[in-house]
């Protein structure tokens, strides 16, 4: 069980004690003030601390860093921040910085990151390949509802006929049969595209569930878990059912978006009959969208958003999950986090008046 010290704020302990808390069996520690968080911090070696910057934040995670480098320092502030404390955040070698109030679902998300945890709805999953009755290695990708794409070494015939069996981390597995409805011979393996007979229920469910979108219930509000590329064959006509209420889109893993899926995206907003709802996690591609097409993110607002860094001293490179409130807090100055490599300085690698272009309503 991973212990997490954390400084005595009432909102934080409010978030530590929600659901995905819980299914993390973490350890909490309160500090009441930074004389007992150094005492704590000395006597159980936590994995996480969280620290309020308000009170010797800064001094507090500069120490717990020289003392224990691998120990992950999250700050908290709650105001807005100027290019002098926003150098002081790098100076501390904090791992993160969020300014309150956030959700729990923000802290939830960097506790899970720091702790190296899979995030809700990034679940695993394995994928069997069989031919002619045996089990083959294959490399597979491009997977969806309508067939994937895999390399083998063993030669394969087009109308061939191929299982693909999916197993989804905690769950059954499902045999869906195959076509493959080309093959090509390359540097000794074959690249086969196979094409799914007609899915079972099931199968189309878990199928969607990993390529598409994932669709969960949670408490009063609907949180949508948004994969893969959009392009002109993705269609979202099968969520508009679903958009009721208060709707959370997770878009961690969308991986490509072209004009033709932006397209689609958007005039799926238009319709969705949705009485509110907001963004979380955006990976990089989705971003970078919404940065030049103001429509992706329709009358929804991003809370928390993934961001390249790159270190210059080492080449290393590495996608931040950053809060919306902490760029706007900064007047979007990207903060510089410690490399985790060499040491040196992580830096923003991109130009944030294009990237952070999606904020700017909400700066004015």
């Amino acid at each position: 069980m991973a212990k997490v010290l954390v400084s005595n704020n009432s909102e934080l302990l409010r978030h530590f004690t929600a659901p995905p808390f819980l299914r993390l069996g973490i350890e909490v520690y309160v500090g009441k003030d930074p004389e007992e968080v150094r005492a704590l911090f000395h006597r159980e070696e936590p994995a996480i601390v969280v620290l309020d910057a308000d009170a010797a934040g800064f001094d507090g995670a500069r120490a717990i860093k020289a003392k224990s480098p691998t120990t992950r320092v999250i700050l908290i502030a709650g105001k807005r921040l100027s290019g002098d404390q926003m150098r002081d955040v790098a100076a501390s070698g904090c791992d993160e910085l969020l300014i309150a109030p956030m959700t729990a679902d923000e802290l939830h998300d960097v506790i899970s990151i720091q702790l190296g945890e899979t995030r809700p709805g990034a679940e695993a999953f394995k994928i069997t390949i069989t031919l002619a009755g045996k089990p083959v290695d294959a490399t597979v990708s491009n997977l969806s509802v309508d067939g994937v794409r895999i390399v083998v070494t063993e030669p394969v015939a087009e109308g061939q006929a191929i299982e693909v069996t999916v197993a989804p981390e905690g769950e059954p597995p499902v045999a869906i049969a195959g076509t493959a409805v080309w093959a090509q011979p390359r540097d000794g393996k074959t690249v086969v595209g196979i094409a799914f007979e007609k899915l079972d229920p099931r199968a189309h469910a878990i199928l969607a569930k990993l390529t598409q979108w994932q669709v969960v219930k949670d408490g009063e509000r609907t949180r949508v878990v948004l994969r893969g590329d959009f392009t002109e064959a993705t269609r979202f006509d099968e969520l508009l059912p679903a958009m009721v209420g208060r709707v959370v889109f997770d878009t961690a893993q969308v991986t490509y978006m072209n004009s033709l899926g932006v397209r689609a995206w958007c005039e799926f907003l238009r319709h969705a009959r949705i009485q509110g709802y907001e963004f979380h996690a955006c990976s990089v591609p989705f971003i970078l969208q919404a940065s030049m097409v103001r429509d992706v993110l329709g009358r929804g607002t991003v809370t928390s958003f993934f961001a390249p860094f790159h270190c210059i001293g080492c080449d290393h490179q590495e996608e931040r999950l950053l809060q919306s409130a902490a760029i706007l807090a900064s007047n979007l100055e990207p903060p510089i986090f410690k490399c985790p490599s060499c040491g040196g300085a992580l830096e923003f690698d991109d130009l944030p008046e294009r990237y952070f272009a999606f904020l700017e309503d909400d700066a004015d």
